[in-house]
């Protein structure tokens, strides 16, 4: 039985390598990416990959942007749907595999938990009562349903705020929540006494891969034939699923830890395997594990080799979902990351005319250094940025964008603009009286300009009211920002209190059409 109970213990070895592992390298890409954040440079590792970057969950949340807009949401990558392609392959076989022998998330409620059950002893795992556990479970489909849908209709990736995993591996940049501080702190705490508690209550990917043990290849089987109905399997189960009492495991809990297996907690050889159906068919722990690995790896090497592993945001701005131009890519969505090619490409601009108009050095250059060159050229109180850029090709193409408070062109854009004979727009001539020239200073006297009825110029000083006068739905705008007590409260003073960037929100807001009354 020694030899026996070693020989148990060694197979989930195996599993508890190949999380450390994961754990390591996850660790790993967060610490070159803070380190470079503070002006730390080391060499790039997977392309330079960020967190979201090798999350597949962003990927899924993607599928329906994906496949219906063509462009991916804000923050995910390219190389998080190549993940969420390969997770779904492995879900398909082997079911969650990846919530319980890679997500480095799963695996540290499980370091902490070894500490509750030493604390707990046989408590541990055992303290919520099973009709509340039961109800408790539905939780995550409900988390997976919300952010769904709100990724969809914001095209942000909403979770990022509420995401202790993320809180976990950047407690220490300033970009991550405090919403998402305490979540990961709530977590911690519950670890000491339940399992696994995100993964059981409340993380959405979960939920989603949970799904694939109805119809996995791979089952979890107990042959009722040579059981001895120990219970053993149901004891060492961390999602405590009542193996013992199931022929096949179709639980949407299970993780595929390979826990409760002949391999490791059943004392009778080949009654508790992971099989498939009509074959019977039988994997080991350990292949399993591999097969996890080499497909995860695998797929990655491939994907570089052939150009699809890309770990910079998508440089396609999100399609304007409705009005006139539904379906047009959407100049508010101009990023600062993008390159002036990059917006060349995307709003069939030539890259020449964008160089000349912002007197860029080169095409390759980002939009976002042109804060950098403007500095100290520009009075106080304007600016020649991104939201410059955007505007410029919103002048261009003639594609919608509410300039942000205290945006201007400087006047080669406006040269450029002229010649080409884009300069029909009623707020050209206004923002023209504003332009200034690289090396030139000067202040300006407000002239009282009377806008065209149809352009609504969002200020910082825009409450919710005066938007829903000038005709926008108050659901489309709540769908966007939130839902605000006071109608007549400014709408940057709201998203502020909620840690949101007003820009963000004021692109996205752009993208709305008014209503005729």
């Amino acid at each position: 039985m020694k030899k026996n109970s070693l020989g148990k213990n060694k197979v989930q070895t195996w599993r508890s390598r190949i999380q450390i592992g994961f754990f390591v390298l996850v660790a790993f890409i967060a610490t070159i990416n803070g380190l470079a954040e503070i002006g730390v440079t080391l060499p790039a590792f997977l392309g330079g990959a960020s967190l979201h970057a090798i999350c597949p969950f962003g990927g899924v949340v993607s599928f329906w942007n994906l496949a219906t807009l063509g462009t991916l949401v804000k923050k995910v990558h390219d190389s998080s749907v190549v993940l969420a392609v390969l997770g779904l392959l492995l879900a398909l076989l082997f079911g969650p595999v990846i919530c319980g022998w890679i997500c480095p998330f799963g695996t540290f409620q499980e370091w902490i938990g070894k500490l509750g059950r030493k604390l707990f002893k046989k408590r541990y795992n055992h303290f919520v009562p099973k009709k509340l556990d039961r109800i408790l479970r539905y939780l995550r489909y409900l988390v997976l349903a919300w952010v769904s849908y709100m990724t969809v209709v914001t095209g942000k990736l909403i979770f990022q705020d509420y995401d202790p995993y993320y809180a976990l591996f950047n407690f220490w940049r300033s970009e991550v929540a405090i919403s998402g501080y305490v979540i990961l702190g709530v977590v911690i705490l519950l670890s000491l006494f339940v399992e696994r508690p995100f993964c059981k209550y409340a993380c959405p990917y979960g939920a989603f891969q949970g799904i694939f043990n109805l119809f996995r290849v791979f089952k979890i089987r107990r042959k009722e034939a040579t059981c001895i109905s120990c219970n053993a399997c149901s004891k060492a189960c961390p999602m405590n699923i009542e193996v013992s009492k199931a022929g096949i495991v179709h639980d949407p809990q299970c993780i595929s830890c390979m826990k409760c297996t002949s391999e490791a907690a059943c004392p009778v050889k080949e009654t508790v395997d992971f099989s498939s159906a009509k074959t019977r068919f039988t994997v080991k722990t350990k292949t399993v594990g591999l097969i996890a690995v080499v497909v995860l790896l695998g797929g990655i090497g491939l994907s570089m080799l052939i150009g699809l592993w890309n770990t910079e945001s998508s440089k396609q701005p999100a399609l304007i979902k409705e009005g006139d131009f539904a379906g047009l890519p959407s100049p508010s969505d101009i990023r600062g990351s993008y390159t002036w090619e990059d917006v060349s490409k995307a709003f069939a601009i030539p890259s020449s005319l964008l160089v000349e108009a912002f007197g860029a050095a080169q095409s390759t250059d980002k939009v976002n250094l042109l804060e950098a060159v403007y500095l100290g050229k520009v009075p106080e109180g304007l600016e020649i940025g991104t939201d410059s850029v955007r505007l410029f090709v919103s002048f261009y193409t003639g594609l919608p964008h509410i300039p942000e408070e205290g945006t201007i062109l400087p006047a080669s854009a406006i040269t450029v603009l002229r010649r080409e004979g884009k300069d029909t727009s009623p707020l050209f001539e206004e923002i023209a009286s504003k332009a200034i020239s690289l090396g030139e200073t000067v202040s300006f006297t407000e002239q009282p300009v009377t806008p065209a009825t149809e352009i609504i110029s969002i200020t910082g000083k825009t409450t919710f009211q005066e938007l829903i006068s000038a005709g926008y739905l108050l659901e489309e705008i709540e769908a966007i920002v939130g839902k605000p007590e006071d109608l007549n409260m400014a709408i940057k003073d709201f998203v502020a209190e909620q840690g949101i960037e007003f820009s963000e929100m004021k692109a996205q807001l752009a993208m709305l059409t008014p209503k005729k009354k």
